[in-house]
Order: structure tokens, then C-alpha cells, then sequence
């Protein structure tokens, strides 16, 4: 029973924000500016371009083009991974376990290391 009567006591305090309340007045030149902007005829032309792509039809088409293109470039820059790589493979190009362990091993000198 007490907590209906902190919630009644909330709505009451809420009701009470809102006795002063008045009904909105817009300014005195919205009027004439919201008809003369209605009554204009000719386009700007980014407003001709914003109509134009905002056309469902445009952006679709737009969206599935670049989509496209997306995917032809992946899909053809996979394919030139694969050519270059069979193109290494056919080289004959061949390291050894012990010419890695050799070039590891040579590209830091742990013996003459300085420590500060």
C-alpha cells in the first residue's frame, strides 16, 4: 500500500510540472518562409541530385554495383595470389632446413651483445 502511494505522489509532482504549460507559438516569419519555399519552382541542383538518389531504384543499384565490384576485386586478387605463388612453386627455388637455421641464427649477434 505505501508503494501506490509514492507512485500516485510521483504522478501528482509530474502533473504538477505541466499546470504552466502553454501552447506553442511559431515565429512570425515561418509562415511566409515555409510558402515561399512551397511555391518555388525551380530545383538547386544538389536538390536535383538528392531526388534523384534517394529513388530506392538508384540506391539499390548503386549498393549492388559496388557490391560487385567489391567482390570482383577479391575474387581477383585471390587469383593472383595463386598465379604467383604456382609461379614461385615452378622456380625451383628450394631453402633447406639448415640455410633457414643459418640465417636465423647470423641475424643477431647474442655473443657481442652490450647490455647498458
Amino acid at each position: 500500500m505505501e508503494h501506490k502511494k509514492t507512485i500516485d505522489a510521483k504522478i501528482e509532482r509530474a502533473l504538477e510540472g505541466l499546470d504552466g504549460i502553454q501552447r506553442a507559438a511559431a515565429q512570425p516569419w515561418l509562415y511566409s518562409r515555409v510558402m515561399g519555399r512551397l511555391q518555388r519552382e525551380e530545383k538547386t541542383v544538389w536538390e536535383s541530385i538528392g531526388s534523384f538518389l534517394s529513388k530506392p531504384a538508384v540506391a539499390m543499384a548503386g549498393l549492388t554495383t559496388i557490391l560487385v565490384l567489391n567482390l570482383f576485386v577479391l575474387f581477383k586478387q585471390n587469383s593472383l595470389q595463386d598465379a604467383t605463388a604456382v609461379a614461385g612453386a615452378n622456380q625451383g627455388v628450394q631453402i633447406t632446413d639448415s640455410e633457414s637455421i643459418i640465417a636465423s641464427n647470423s641475424s643477431f649477434d647474442y655473443e657481442n651483445l652490450v647490455q647498458p
